[in-house]
């Protein structure tokens, strides 16, 4: 087969293909080959029926599969020879089949090269949690009187006081995570300063479509007519694609730092992995990872916990100031 490699920009590739007329020939006499052994036809034994006849009954399928495996032969052939890691599946167009010819191109999105030059060490401000007030209590528990169901539970002084101390634990608890979050988006503003690649963007396209589909499952949309439900498809789209973006972003990046690192996952902590799965939908762990296996997620499980590992030794190597003196700034006020 004769392919052309065309690249169209540092992550894009674009594969022009044409299969001869004695490479079709070659595969449609597999395909009838292996039709004849499965088919059975009203007159004839299975294996006994006529390869003109196969290919008569069945010419659309015969057709399909030639497609199918001269395209599938020239993807992954290429992939293999040229060491591509492609990072969605493969885009086929301008197809042309005859008796004489197939020409094809297949559009191919490969993993970027991602240059990082700094991700030890990174300087980013403590953030403190804020301060849970007393008002900041008596207005959440305020809230729950409003609430009858609670009414009863919180007349009672010393249940009062009980249900302040909960609130007062829960609202600490969320000013924690606030000021984690904040300090977390210090940590990624830098590492994004101090990255540089191409972003996939047939693979941010995916990744939001997905997040647009999933947002519009949570949805009422009864009552709603087609133009309003497409309106609302494309407000969602624009939404979630910016965070697709940051998402990818950070996954090539800590995919880099893993590489970097030479980041290794063991069989037993994917294992420790499905255990926690299994027990969260109360399956037993053997069953849950059969279906796992079967579905080709091990090495998604694999790539998440690589991540995390590598994210982990981003936070562990972070350089916390508890505040930034600016020049001419008294330095202990």
């Amino acid at each position: 087969m004769k392919i052309e490699i065309k690249r169209k920009s540092e992550i894009e590739v674009e594969l022009i293909c044409e299969a001869e007329k004695n490479e079709i020939e070659e595969e449609k006499k597999l395909i009838i080959k292996k039709l004849k052994k499965e088919t059975e036809v009203e007159g004839f034994r299975k294996g006994k029926v006529p390869e003109e006849i196969i290919e008569k009954k069945f010419f659309d399928v015969i057709r399909e599969e030639i497609l199918k495996n001269l395209i599938s032969k020239a993807y992954f052939d290429v992939i293999k020879k040229e060491n591509f890691i492609p990072v969605v599946e493969p885009e086929i167009y301008d197809v042309e089949f005859s008796e004489e010819r197939l020409l094809f191109k297949i559009g191919i999105e490969l993993k970027p090269n991602v240059k990082i030059k700094k991700y030890k060490g990174i300087t980013i401000k403590k953030v403190q949690p804020k301060e849970v007030k007393e008002e900041d209590v008596e207005k959440a528990l305020m809230e729950l009187e409003k609430r009858p169901e609670f009414t009863a539970s919180i007349i009672d002084i010393e249940k009062r006081q009980m249900w302040k101390k909960r609130i007062r634990e829960e609202l600490e608890e969320r000013e924690k995570n606030n000021a984690k979050l904040e300090e977390e988006k210090q940590l990624w503003n830098e590492l994004f300063k101090n990255s540089e690649f191409p972003l996939p963007e047939k693979l941010v396209n995916k990744r939001a479509q997905r997040y647009t589909e999933d947002y519009l499952k949570r949805m009422n949309l009864s009552g709603k007519t087609k133009e309003e439900i497409e309106k609302l498809v494309n407000e969602i789209y624009k939404i979630v694609k910016v965070y697709a973006e940051e998402e990818v972003k950070k996954y090539f990046i800590l995919d880099k730092i893993a590489e970097i690192e030479n980041v290794k996952v063991d069989e037993k902590e994917i294992d420790e992995k499905i255990e926690i799965y299994s027990r969260s939908i109360g399956k037993p762990f053997e069953e849950v990872k059969r279906l796992l296996e079967e579905k080709d997620e091990i090495e998604n499980i694999r790539d998440e916990i690589k991540i995390n590992k590598a994210y982990q030794i981003v936070k562990n190597n972070i350089n916390y100031i508890e505040r930034i003196v600016i020049p001419g700034q008294d330095k202990n006020p």
